[in-house]
């Protein structure tokens, strides 16, 4: 435990928090408190303790963080700093982590005295007051940083699984790619080696050309009619000396016995092998090629969204498509989206654009739609997650409904989701501010929030003017 020690009015007035205060007052600020001594890396107060005291840093160094983690610092306060509860302030429980930064002395009072010192010390209330107004602005400031990098970080992470997907696909199907060209140009070496009939390469041109022709248009067929198919002709090869280990491939292919027989008569059993190596090499260049467009276009795609998410390039303030932010926003989120969770949109096809900041509505869309899955999280196993999308016009304003099967919001905290700091989820999980960003937007949009709630449905309304 700190020591308790006595404080003096002189200890105080060489503070220029106390200048301009009559020594009677400082000395009555000063009975009514106690020093209390810290060692470097002490605890003072951790998030949810009861804050009671008004205090004054008499020597030393605090450090306050929003969450356990020391590396984030929020705030400092040194000596001649208050600290604690101040004149007008409704703080009643520690939002973070203080800690002694280095030996540190603290004196404090209860909280119960601070109107009597309003009226014996204005010159100090008014100190105190500018300080309270300082903290909350550098509080929420931090705050909302961290909650962009929060919000950021939950994007981040599922962008790049997003992006991961068809970039390995990529990076596989081209290492691939290589392997095939290299088998096919020892084939085609080979085959330059053999005596071919030009009726021959009449024949074996034509089946190049439907396989180009099939990979551009690929089909589907039944597995069972494919296994007879590749057994079928594995035979054929086999009866007419050539590999059976070929008959898959040239299946996927889309070559035939019947296709392959006019060949097989004219040339030798190594150039018919080489051949058809050939060509079956070809067919998975043409698929791998085609694997590899896929997988940047995929890509492509994500980088898009991206910038349209963000509104790069654009101006802060234009006419904005609600229902295609909205979109893309749903795209930076499809990594949580695709594990269980069904999405309904219903998009009203006369929502008109609106004149806004683009990129600060799809921080609205991306805050509620965050919230909206961490709710259904918390639902048991089994139980449907829907996520619902609703746009429509009304006479005076454009209305976007966001609603989640989830738990619902209690009762009791559902005037107070709005307000800052104020969250219900657990410790470290969220900043309390996401909320009251949304809201701050949409009032600088001139537009409205509303919320209805209960178990199995949460409804966010915004209503945006046209």
């Amino acid at each position: 435990m700190p020591d308790t020690l006595l404080v003096t009015a002189d200890d105080l007035l060489r503070l220029p928090l106390f200048d301009g205060e009559s020594r009677d007052t400082v000395a009555w600020i000063a009975s009514l408190m106690v020093v209390r001594s810290y060692k470097t890396g002490d605890c003072i107060t951790r998030p949810g303790d009861p804050v009671t005291e008004f205090g004054v840093v008499l020597e030393g160094e605090i450090h306050f963080a929003m969450d356990e983690d020391q590396a984030s610092v929020v705030m400092f306060a040194l000596e001649g700093n208050p600290i604690g509860v101040l004149p007008f302030s409704r703080i009643k429980t520690a939002l973070g982590r203080a800690w002694a930064a280095r030996d540190t002395r603290v004196a404090g009072m209860d909280a119960v005295h601070l109107r009597e010192l309003v009226y014996r010390a204005p010159l100090l209330a008014q100190r105190l007051v500018a300080h309270m107004t300082d903290r909350t602005r550098e509080t929420t400031k931090v705050a909302e940083n961290s909650n962009r990098l929060l919000a950021l970080g939950k994007l981040a992470a599922g962008l790049a699984h997003e992006l991961n997907n068809p970039a390995a696909a990529a990076v596989r199907s081209s290492a691939r790619l290589r392997q095939v060209i290299m088998e096919r140009r020892v084939h085609t070496i080979a085959l330059r080696a053999e005596s071919i009939p030009l009726a021959a390469l009449d024949k074996i041109g034509e089946l190049s050309q439907s396989i180009a022709d099939c990979s551009s248009s690929p089909g589907t067929m039944d597995e069972l009619e494919r296994a007879d198919m590749e057994a079928d002709l594995s035979d054929w090869l086999e009866s007419h000396g050539l590999p059976g280990d070929l008959a898959a491939s040239l299946v996927d292919a889309g070559i035939t016995a019947e296709q392959i027989r006019p060949i097989a008569a004219i040339v030798s059993r190594n150039a018919a092998e080489h051949g058809l190596r050939t060509l079956v090499a070809d067919h998975e260049i043409l698929c791998l090629s085609r694997e590899v467009e896929e997988a940047s276009r995929r890509i492509s795609d994500l980088v898009q969204s991206i910038k349209s998410y963000s509104y790069m390039d654009q101006s802060p303030v234009a006419e904005v498509d609600l229902q295609a932010g909205i979109d893309v926003t749903l795209r930076m989120f499809q990594h949580q989206i695709k594990h269980g969770v069904q999405v309904v949109r219903e998009f009203s096809p006369q929502v008109p654009k609106v004149r806004a900041n683009g990129s600060a509505l799809n921080q609205i869309w991306t805050n509620l739609i965050d919230n909206a899955l961490d709710s259904m999280e918390t639902l048991p196993p089994g139980e449907p997650r829907v996520l619902r999308v609703k746009t429509c016009v009304e006479p005076a304003a454009v209305l976007v409904e966001i609603a989640d099967s989830g738990p619902g919001i209690p009762p009791d905290v559902q005037s107070r989701i709005f307000d800052p700091f104020f969250t219900t989820k657990p410790m470290g999980e969220g900043t309390g501010l996401g909320l009251d960003i949304v809201h701050r937007i949409i009032r600088s949009h001139k537009g409205s929030i509303r919320v209805e709630s209960k178990p199995g449905r949460t409804v966010f309304q915004v209503r945006l003017p046209k």
